[in-house]
């Protein structure tokens, strides 16, 4: 299992420097080099992201980032160009249960987030007969 951040930064050329534009999109592809270039991901996302993909052989995979504008192409948007982007990646390569031990974590304390959202909303539901019940006698 294969898991990669990814984050692409503009020049701002008042500035020097590199900035997030939300208008810009990244489109990550990932090909296995030994399998005919067969592409196992193929994902358009934001500026910022994460791709996965499972290596079921091993052999060289080719990552791809081709960043691109709203309303328009890749590097070149409307006959404009866009200017120097930065990427930074950060790739995790290992075995799943090493990666997926982190994002499970995070789905255990979601899962108790709307186990405890539920029963909120059964003491409100109980509430509301109460209160029904209690205005019907009076």
């Amino acid at each position: 299992m294969v898991v990669g951040h990814y984050k692409a930064e503009q020049i701002d050329p008042n500035t020097n420097s590199f900035v997030q534009n939300p208008d810009l999109g990244i489109l990550v592809t990932v090909e296995e080099v030994f399998d005919n270039d067969h592409r196992v991901v193929n994902t358009k996302g934001s500026s910022t992201g994460k791709f996965t993909f499972s290596a079921a052989d091993s052999g060289d995979h080719r990552i791809c980032f081709l960043p691109s504008m709203a309303g328009g192409g890749g590097w070149f948007s409307g006959g404009q160009y866009t200017g120097a982007i930065k990427l930074t990646l950060d790739l995790a390569i290992g075995e799943t249960s090493q990666i997926e031990s982190t994002d499970k974590s995070k789905i255990q304390d979601i899962v108790q987030k709307v186990k405890d959202l539920n029963g909120r909303l059964q003491d409100i539901r109980r509430e509301q007969v109460f209160q029904r019940v209690c205005g019907s006698t009076e």
